[in-house]
Order: structure tokens, then C-alpha cells, then sequence
């Protein structure tokens, strides 16, 4: 009977220590993932150089969502965006067209750098 009972201690013991060891495996990714926010669509004017002085246009960008950011993080990014004259995306991040499905006259953009994520739907030019 003493045999069955340390089978039965050993055998919840290790139970205990299999599952302690899958939620340990499993926090990290939950942790590196961030919380995703859907964050409301953003107007932005722009002042484009031209021959007879500049001239402002007003641009919507919509379907914003981020990942490991805040939506506030997200519209300061956006600004920057669209006022750099560089090629180059601003705050270290990288950008490429997403795969996602955007309006129509929309174009699907995904930037990332580490731990963060900003997906948004701009014009298409």
C-alpha cells in the first residue's frame, strides 16, 4: 500500500511540475505579443510645395490598429509620417505593404521595429 501512495505523491508532483513548466513556456509570447489596440480613423493635413507657394491637403488614414503601442504612439507616428521628406519611416521602424484588406483607394501598410506594431490603411498614389 505504501508503494501505491508514493506512486500516486510522485506522479501529482509531477503533474504539478509539467504544468508550471507549460505556463512558463507559454509567458513570454504571451508577454512579447502586447496588447492590440483598434484606434479610430486620423484627418491629417499636409503642406505640399508647389511653383505659387504651398498648398495643404487633407488626408485620411483609416483601419489604424497596433500591437505593443498605444493609439496616441500611433498618431505620432503617423504625423511624422507624413511631414518627413525622407524616404527612410521615422522612429526606427520598418515598413512594407500589409496584408490585410483596406477600403477601396486604400493602401494596406504594416510598420514594425521590436515590440511594436502599427498597421493603417493610407491613399494610394
Amino acid at each position: 500500500m505504501q508503494s501505491a501512495a508514493k506512486r500516486h505523491r510522485v506522479a501529482a508532483v509531477g503533474t504539478i511540475l509539467a504544468l508550471l513548466g507549460g505556463a512558463a513556456a507559454l509567458t513570454p509570447g504571451a508577454q512579447a505579443a502586447g496588447q492590440t489596440h483598434k484606434c479610430a480613423n486620423q484627418v491629417e493635413t499636409i503642406e505640399l510645395p508647389g511653383p505659387s507657394g504651398p498648398t495643404t491637403v487633407k488626408t485620411t488614414v483609416k483601419d489604424i490598429s497596433t500591437q505593443g503601442v498605444t493609439c496616441a504612439a500611433a498618431y505620432k507616428f503617423l504625423i511624422l509620417t507624413y511631414k518627413s521628406t525622407s524616404a527612410v519611416a521615422p522612429e526606427h521602424y520598418k515598413c512594407k505593404t500589409g496584408h490585410f484588406k483596406a477600403p477601396t483607394g486604400y493602401v494596406p501598410e504594416v510598420c514594425t521595429r521590436p515590440g511594436a506594431r502599427i498597421q493603417y490603411a493610407a491613399h494610394g498614389g
